[in-house]
């Protein structure tokens, strides 16, 4: 998967706009939780777009066809990015807060793994559609001024990992337990929508 999205100039150039859309949209004192955001989903939007029907992936499915190795590939694909991740925001989050509240190492990697399994579902079931809301919410997210505990906050799950660090109930914004709750709750679903279209499609 990152030899070939390595090689492939359309994956730079996505994260380089996903990226700049950070510095262009978001208000200039969120950007640095924005980034560490953008740390959480860009291992996955620069590996999976397009790799569903790549021919490196229909190469592994054909070696994989019997015996459990199938199951394996299809484990792989979203748990390393949502690791590469993990990892990513958990270096950057030292340039935002030192130390990050202890919510963040549970908030990061549950939604670096929803993201990346949503992200490969839509791909796989539902790519320009998919493409489009994650984008549309993206583009949302960084644009939205500082929490102030709505319920928007809730529904752009990406932003939780930038979310818990200024969290303050004091100010009016969400309890940061309160996005340990949301993100497990992000995964489940996305966990459940995953298996049961894996079942009645498998790909």
């Amino acid at each position: 998967m990152g030899e070939r999205a390595v090689n492939m100039n359309s994956r730079l150039w996505l994260i380089v706009l996903v990226l700049a859309s950070v510095f262009v949209l978001t208000p200039k004192q969120r950007i640095p939780a924005e980034l560490v955001a953008f740390a959480v989903i860009s291992p996955a939007v620069f590996l999976l777009p397009g790799w569903c029907e790549s021919a490196a992936r229909k190469g592994i499915a054909a070696i994989t066809t019997r015996g459990d190795s199938s199951r394996k590939i299809a484990l792989a694909e979203w748990v390393s990015p949502a690791l590469a991740g993990t990892v990513l925001s958990s270096a950057a989050v030292f340039c935002v807060a030192a130390p990050p509240p202890w919510q963040f190492w549970i908030v990061s990697p549950l939604i670096s793994a929803s993201f990346s399994l949503l992200l490969l579902t839509t791909e796989q079931h539902f790519k320009y559609p998919g493409r489009t809301i994650l984008c549309l919410m993206w583009l949302i997210q960084s644009s939205m001024s500082p929490h102030q505990g709505k319920l928007t906050d809730f529904l752009l799950f990406t932003d939780y990992p930038a979310a818990v660090l200024p969290a303050d109930p004091a100010s009016g914004s969400h309890h940061p337990d309160a996005y340990v709750l949301a993100s497990l709750v992000v995964l489940l679903l996305a966990i459940g929508i995953y298996a049961l279209l894996r079942r009645r499609i498998p790909r």
